[in-house]
């Protein structure tokens, strides 16, 4: 009975419940899902930290992520040729985000941060087209629209995600290093000058938030490592089923 519920309301919000039936489509998109939630999250971290602890500008922030869009185009264009690399993209991903937890306020660009944001965007290149593969994959013309927008639902339901699980984890951990550092120097700021003070408070700000965003990253990572997960257990495909799909083509009317 339930499943016939399920089958109602999948037509009337013209969603085909046959498009979930497949187990490498329903895997595909809750890779599609922990990408959204890995990704978006970091993204705004990292904004905040490069803007807030290092002073770059907007601007100056943008330019900092081109080598990524660069690295996720050529790993795309790799793993266009090798389909089965789904696996080694999540282990590669949640690789690097483990490696941007390491990130601290003392860190530089070429030194703390370049190295990992390019092994992310190298996991996450090698993820998305075979994730696109594997959703189109043995699905009717009819539904080949529903079954490709599906993965960005995935990516935006799982942005807002988390945004949410890994925004309350890190400002939580933010919250707890001022805490701990206001409880470690009461009694000693009497003594400060007010420039010294401030620059204290300006320091002891920028440890909190490499603290509260290291939390985050490794939480991302942790998603990352679910979505290889998935990708083991769920996604069984041949890759000969997979030649000849066009990810990039139009939904069919």
């Amino acid at each position: 009975m339930a499943f016939g519920f399920i089958e109602v309301y999948s037509k009337n919000a013209l969603v085909p419940i046959r498009v979930l039936r497949s187990r490498d489509r329903t895997g595909a998109y809750l890779i599609s899902l922990c990408i959204g939630t890995a990704l978006f999250g970091m993204f705004f971290f990292l904004t905040i930290f490069v803007q807030t602890v290092w002073g770059y500008s907007p601007l100056k922030s943008g330019l900092a992520y081109l080598p990524m869009v660069f690295v996720i185009m050529a790993a795309s264009g790799v793993a266009s040729q090798l389909v089965s690399l789904t696996i080694a993209g999540s282990a590669i991903a949640a690789g690097g985000m483990f490696w941007l937890s390491r990130l601290t306020e003392h860190s530089t660009y070429a030194g703390g941060l370049l190295g990992p944001m390019m092994l992310t965007a190298a996991g996450m290149g090698l993820i998305f087209v075979p994730m696109s593969l594997v959703a189109l994959a043995r699905v009717s013309n009819n539904d080949a629209g529903v079954a490709s927008s599906l993965l960005n639902t995935g990516q935006q339901v799982g942005g807002a995600l988390g945004l949410a699980v890994l925004g309350t984890v890190a400002w939580s951990a933010v919250a707890s290093s001022l805490r701990s550092a206001a409880e470690a120097a009461h009694g000693s700021a009497a003594h400060l000058s007010p420039a010294a003070m401030k620059a204290a408070q300006v320091a002891t700000a920028n440890h909190a938030l490499a603290h509260g965003f290291s939390s985050g990253y490794i939480v991302s990572a942790g998603i990352m490592l679910l979505s290889l997960i998935i990708a083991v257990v769920l996604i069984r495909i041949p890759r000969e089923e997979l030649a000849g799909i066009n990810p990039m083509a139009a939904p069919a009317d």
